[in-house]
Parts: structure tokens; C-alpha cells; sequence
């Protein structure tokens, strides 16, 4: 639903979600929002903190290039045009604003899920890759500092989490979804040796060597034309029967 200054009628069981993954999004039951780019940032700041801050603070950050009266002027202006939405999505006190309990952040569960990923990899937390393979980069066309360095965060967040999915999918022989996870860390850093590692012992764990070879082929040439450098011992390792069952 656009944002025309009308007021919406929500009730208190209404799901409102922000999404940080792709595009900015503030949905409500569903139906997603449009709002002032200083709405958004401040909305965006609030729930990659994950905790209230001090509308000083928060007026700083997003408005670093200014004064401190102006910064101050421009928060007091996104947050009248904020209210004038008709959501609930603020929880403010007399010096700090944060979310409110009800609003859902994609990015704070998915970081959640990784960590549990990374930590245990259950049975239960493993149904739900599908989410972490979807959803990849924050908020990729932003280039607020703020936005940049929690951007990597989640980016290095995620690959571990996918990694460490795959390596117990592969133990557990569920080599399809093994292979998914490795596949979505691949994309997400082309370079990344552990991830080529993990798709390649898929391949050979399904008996698809000239696939497992093809792989490795295009890993190492990609290796040497970026940085002038062979694949790891660790690497030669996983690679070399394969190339002696195939006279290489």
C-alpha cells in the first residue's frame, strides 16, 4: 500500500515485518508499504542495531554531514512523516527510540538461523535453508558507512552458516540439499575455496566425477586468472583420485 499520508487501520495481530534483504520493505499483514527514503533509513538504522539507541546517536549516524541542530531538525521531520503511516513500529521513550516488540526483521532471524546453523545444525533449523539460499545480500544498494559494515557482517555470517549446513547435509546423505547450500555460498563469494571444496565432495559423494572435475577445472582457472594462484594442498587432495581414475 503507497504512503499518501492517510492513516491505516492495523490491529495488534497484524504482522509487520521489515526486510533487509534485497529491497527495503515495511509490510503490514502483508501488504508492503512505500515510504520516504528518511523513513526507511531510520526504520533500516533502528533494526540493524537490534536495540533502542539515543535519538542523538541515532540523528548523527544519518545525518553525519550536518550539523547537530540539523540532524536533530531532519530526525523530528522523518519521524513526524513516520507517524503520519498509522502503523506502530516504533517504541519510543523520552531520549531513545527502537522497535517495537511486534515488528519481525528478516535479517535478525536469518542471522539467528546461521548462528544456529553454525553452532548445532538441527534437524529443524535445517528445514528452514531454503530461507538462508533466497535471501542473500542487505540491502545491496545502500552505501550508508553503517549499512556497509553490517552488510559484510551478514555476508560472512551467512556463507559460514551455509557451509556448515552443507558439510551436515552431507553428512546426513542428503546430497541434493548439500549441494543447494554449497551452490548459494559459491555465488555469494565465487573465490571462496571452502565452498568449492564442499560442492566438489558432493559431486563425488553422488558418483558424478566428470562433474566433480568439471568444477574443480573452472575453480582453477578462475584462482588463476584473479590472483595468480593454484588451488590449496587441501583441494589437491579431494581432487587427485579422481584425476588418477581419469589418467590425468
Amino acid at each position: 500500500m503507497a504512503y499518501n499520508g492517510a492513516r491505516i487501520d492495523t490491529s495488534a495481530t497484524d504482522a509487520v515485518c521489515i526486510t533487509l534483504t534485497g529491497e527495503f520493505e515495511l509490510t503490514v499483514a502483508d501488504r508492503r508499504l512505500a515510504l520516504p527514503r528518511g523513513v526507511e533509513r531510520v526504520l533500516a538504522y533502528l533494526a540493524l542495531m537490534e536495540h533502542p539507541v539515543s535519538r542523538t546517536a541515532l540523528a548523527g549516524a544519518l545525518w553525519f554531514d550536518t550539523s547537530a541542530q540539523r540532524a536533530a531538525n531532519n530526525l523530528r521531520t522523518t519521524l513526524w512523516r513516520l507517524s503520519r503511516v498509522g502503523v506502530r513500529v516504533l517504541s519510543a521513550a523520552p531520549d531513545r527510540l527502537g522497535l517495537s516488540l511486534n515488528v519481525r526483521v528478516d535479517v535478525t532471524e536469518l542471522s539467528r538461523l546461521s548462528q544456529r546453523l553454525i553452532h548445532e545444525a538441527n534437524t529443524d533449523d535445517l528445514s528452514r535453508l531454503p530461507l538462508l539460499v533466497r535471501h542473500a545480500e542487505l540491502l545491496p544498494d545502500w552505501d550508508d558507512p553503517w549499512v556497509v559494515a553490517d552488510r559484510e557482517r551478514f555476508r560472512l555470517l551467512r556463507l559460514e552458516a551455509l557451509e556448515h549446513a552443507a558439510s551436515a547435509l552431507i553428512e546426513r546423505n542428503h546430497l541434493g540439499d548439500a549441494l543447494i547450500a554449497a551452490l548459494a555460498s559459491v555465488r555469494a563469494e565465487p573465490l571462496r575455496e571452502s565452498s568449492r571444496r564442499l560442492a566438489i565432495r558432493v559431486h563425488i559423494s553422488e558418483g558424478n566425477v566428470v562433474e566433480a572435475l568439471r568444477s574443480y577445472r573452472e575453480y582453477q582457472a578462475l584462482l588463476w586468472e584473479e590472483l595468480g594462484i593454484e588451488p590449496s594442498g587441501l583441494m589437491q587432495q579431494l581432487i587427485e583420485p579422481l584425476t588418477v581414475r581419469s589418467g590425468e
